[in-house]
C-alpha cells in the first residue's frame, strides 16, 4: 500500500470526531482549546477577500483588533508585511470542516487562490507532487490564500454541519515525533490512535481531534524558521487559570517569552502570555477569549 493511500485510510479513520474539534473555542469545559491565530497581513482587504468573502468567516473587532470568526476560532489581522509565508516554518497550516470539499475548493481556486500539496514532497518527485495528485479527494484539499496562509478543507463529520468551522492545527517538521511530544508535555494532551510513519497526532482532552504532525520530506538540512513575523506569526491556545497553567509549564522547564498580563487591552482586556516551542512556533496563551461575545 502506497504512502498516498496509508494516509488517506489513517485520515478517515480520524476525522470521526470532527464534531468535538470544530467547537473548540466554543467549548466553555474544556481546560484548554486552540482559540486564535494572529496574521501578519500587507493588505487587510486582500485577506478579507479570503477570509470572509471567499471562506465564509464573519469580519469584526476585538480590542480595536480586526478579527475574522469562524464556529470555534478567531483570527487576527494585523496589517504588517509579513517576513515569509507559512511555508519554511514548522506550522503549516489551519484546518477547516466544511460539508462540501470539492465545491469549496473549486469555488476557492475559480477565486484565484493556489491549490497545493499537504505537505513536503519528496525530494525528486517535486513536479510529481505539483501535477494535480492533491486535487480534493471529497475528504479534504490544500489551498494557499494572501502572503502565502495555508489551509486545509476536510470533509465535515458533522450530521447537519456548518458551511464551515475550524477543525485543526497541523505543523511540519523533520522531528515531528518530538515535536508531538512536546505538545503532548505541554497541553496536557493525548496520542491518537492511528498513526503513520510520516503523520501523528495529538488530541486535546475534552476536545479530541486537534493537533497533527507531518514529517517533513524536502531539504534534510533545512531547519525551519521561527513564526515570529510570518504570515502566521503565532497560534493562541485558551487555558482555564492561566497563573496556575503558567507554574505548571515552569515546572516542566518550559520558559515564558513574555510574561503574564493580567489583561491584555489588545486581545480585549483577556489575560495572556507568551511561549516558543523548540522549533520557533510562537504560542499565545490566553484566558477569557472564549467568553468575549
Amino acid at each position: 500500500m502506497n504512502r498516498l493511500c496509508v494516509a488517506l485510510i489513517a485520515m478517515l479513520l480520524t476525522l470521526g470526531p470532527a464534531s468535538w474539534a470544530s467547537a473548540q473555542l466554543l467549548n466553555k469545559e474544556a481546560p484548554v482549546v486552540v482559540g486564535h491565530f494572529h496574521l501578519f497581513v500587507t493588505s487587510l482587504a486582500d485577506h478579507q477577500k479570503f477570509w470572509v468573502d471567499t471562506l465564509g468567516g464573519k469580519a469584526g473587532k476585538v480590542g480595536g483588533v480586526d478579527v475574522v470568526r469562524y464556529p470555534g476560532i478567531m483570527l487576527f489581522l494585523h496589517v504588517q508585511k509579513p517576513t515569509g509565508p507559512t511555508r519554511g516554518t514548522a506550522f503549516d497550516h489551519i484546518g477547516f470542516a466544511v460539508p462540501d470539499v470539492p465545491a469549496l475548493t473549486t469555488r476557492v481556486v475559480a477565486a484565484g487562490y493556489t491549490l497545493t500539496s499537504g505537505r513536503e514532497p519528496v525530494p525528486g518527485q517535486e513536479a510529481a507532487a505539483a501535477s494535480g495528485t492533491q486535487a480534493p479527494y471529497g475528504r479534504f484539499s490544500y489551498l494557499v490564500g494572501p502572503d502565502g496562509a495555508k489551509v486545509e478543507l476536510v470533509t465535515s463529520a458533522e450530521k447537519e454541519p456548518l458551511p464551515i468551522a475550524y477543525h485543526h492545527i497541523h505543523f511540519i517538521n523533520k522531528q515531528y515525533v518530538e515535536m508531538q511530544q512536546w505538545y503532548m508535555k505541554t497541553f496536557n494532551s493525548t496520542l491518537r490512535p492511528g498513526q503513520t510513519d510520516f503523520f501523528i497526532g495529538a488530541d486535546l482532552p475534552g476536545v479530541g481531534y486537534s493537533l497533527n504532525f507531518f514529517r517533513w520530506e524536502g531539504d534534510q538540512s533545512v531547519t525551519p524558521v521561527t513564526t515570529k513575523g510570518r504570515v502566521v506569526d503565532h497560534v493562541g491556545f485558551e487555558v482555564r487559570n492561566l497563573p496556575e497553567f503558567v507554574k505548571q509549564l515552569e515546572a516542566k522547564g518550559i520558559k515564558l517569552s513574555a510574561p503574564y498580563r493580567k489583561s491584555n487591552r489588545d486581545m480585549g482586556g483577556v489575560a495572556t502570555a507568551m511561549i516558543t516551542d523548540p522549533w520557533g512556533v510562537v504560542i499565545e496563551l490566553t484566558e477569557g477569549l472564549r467568553d468575549l461575545p
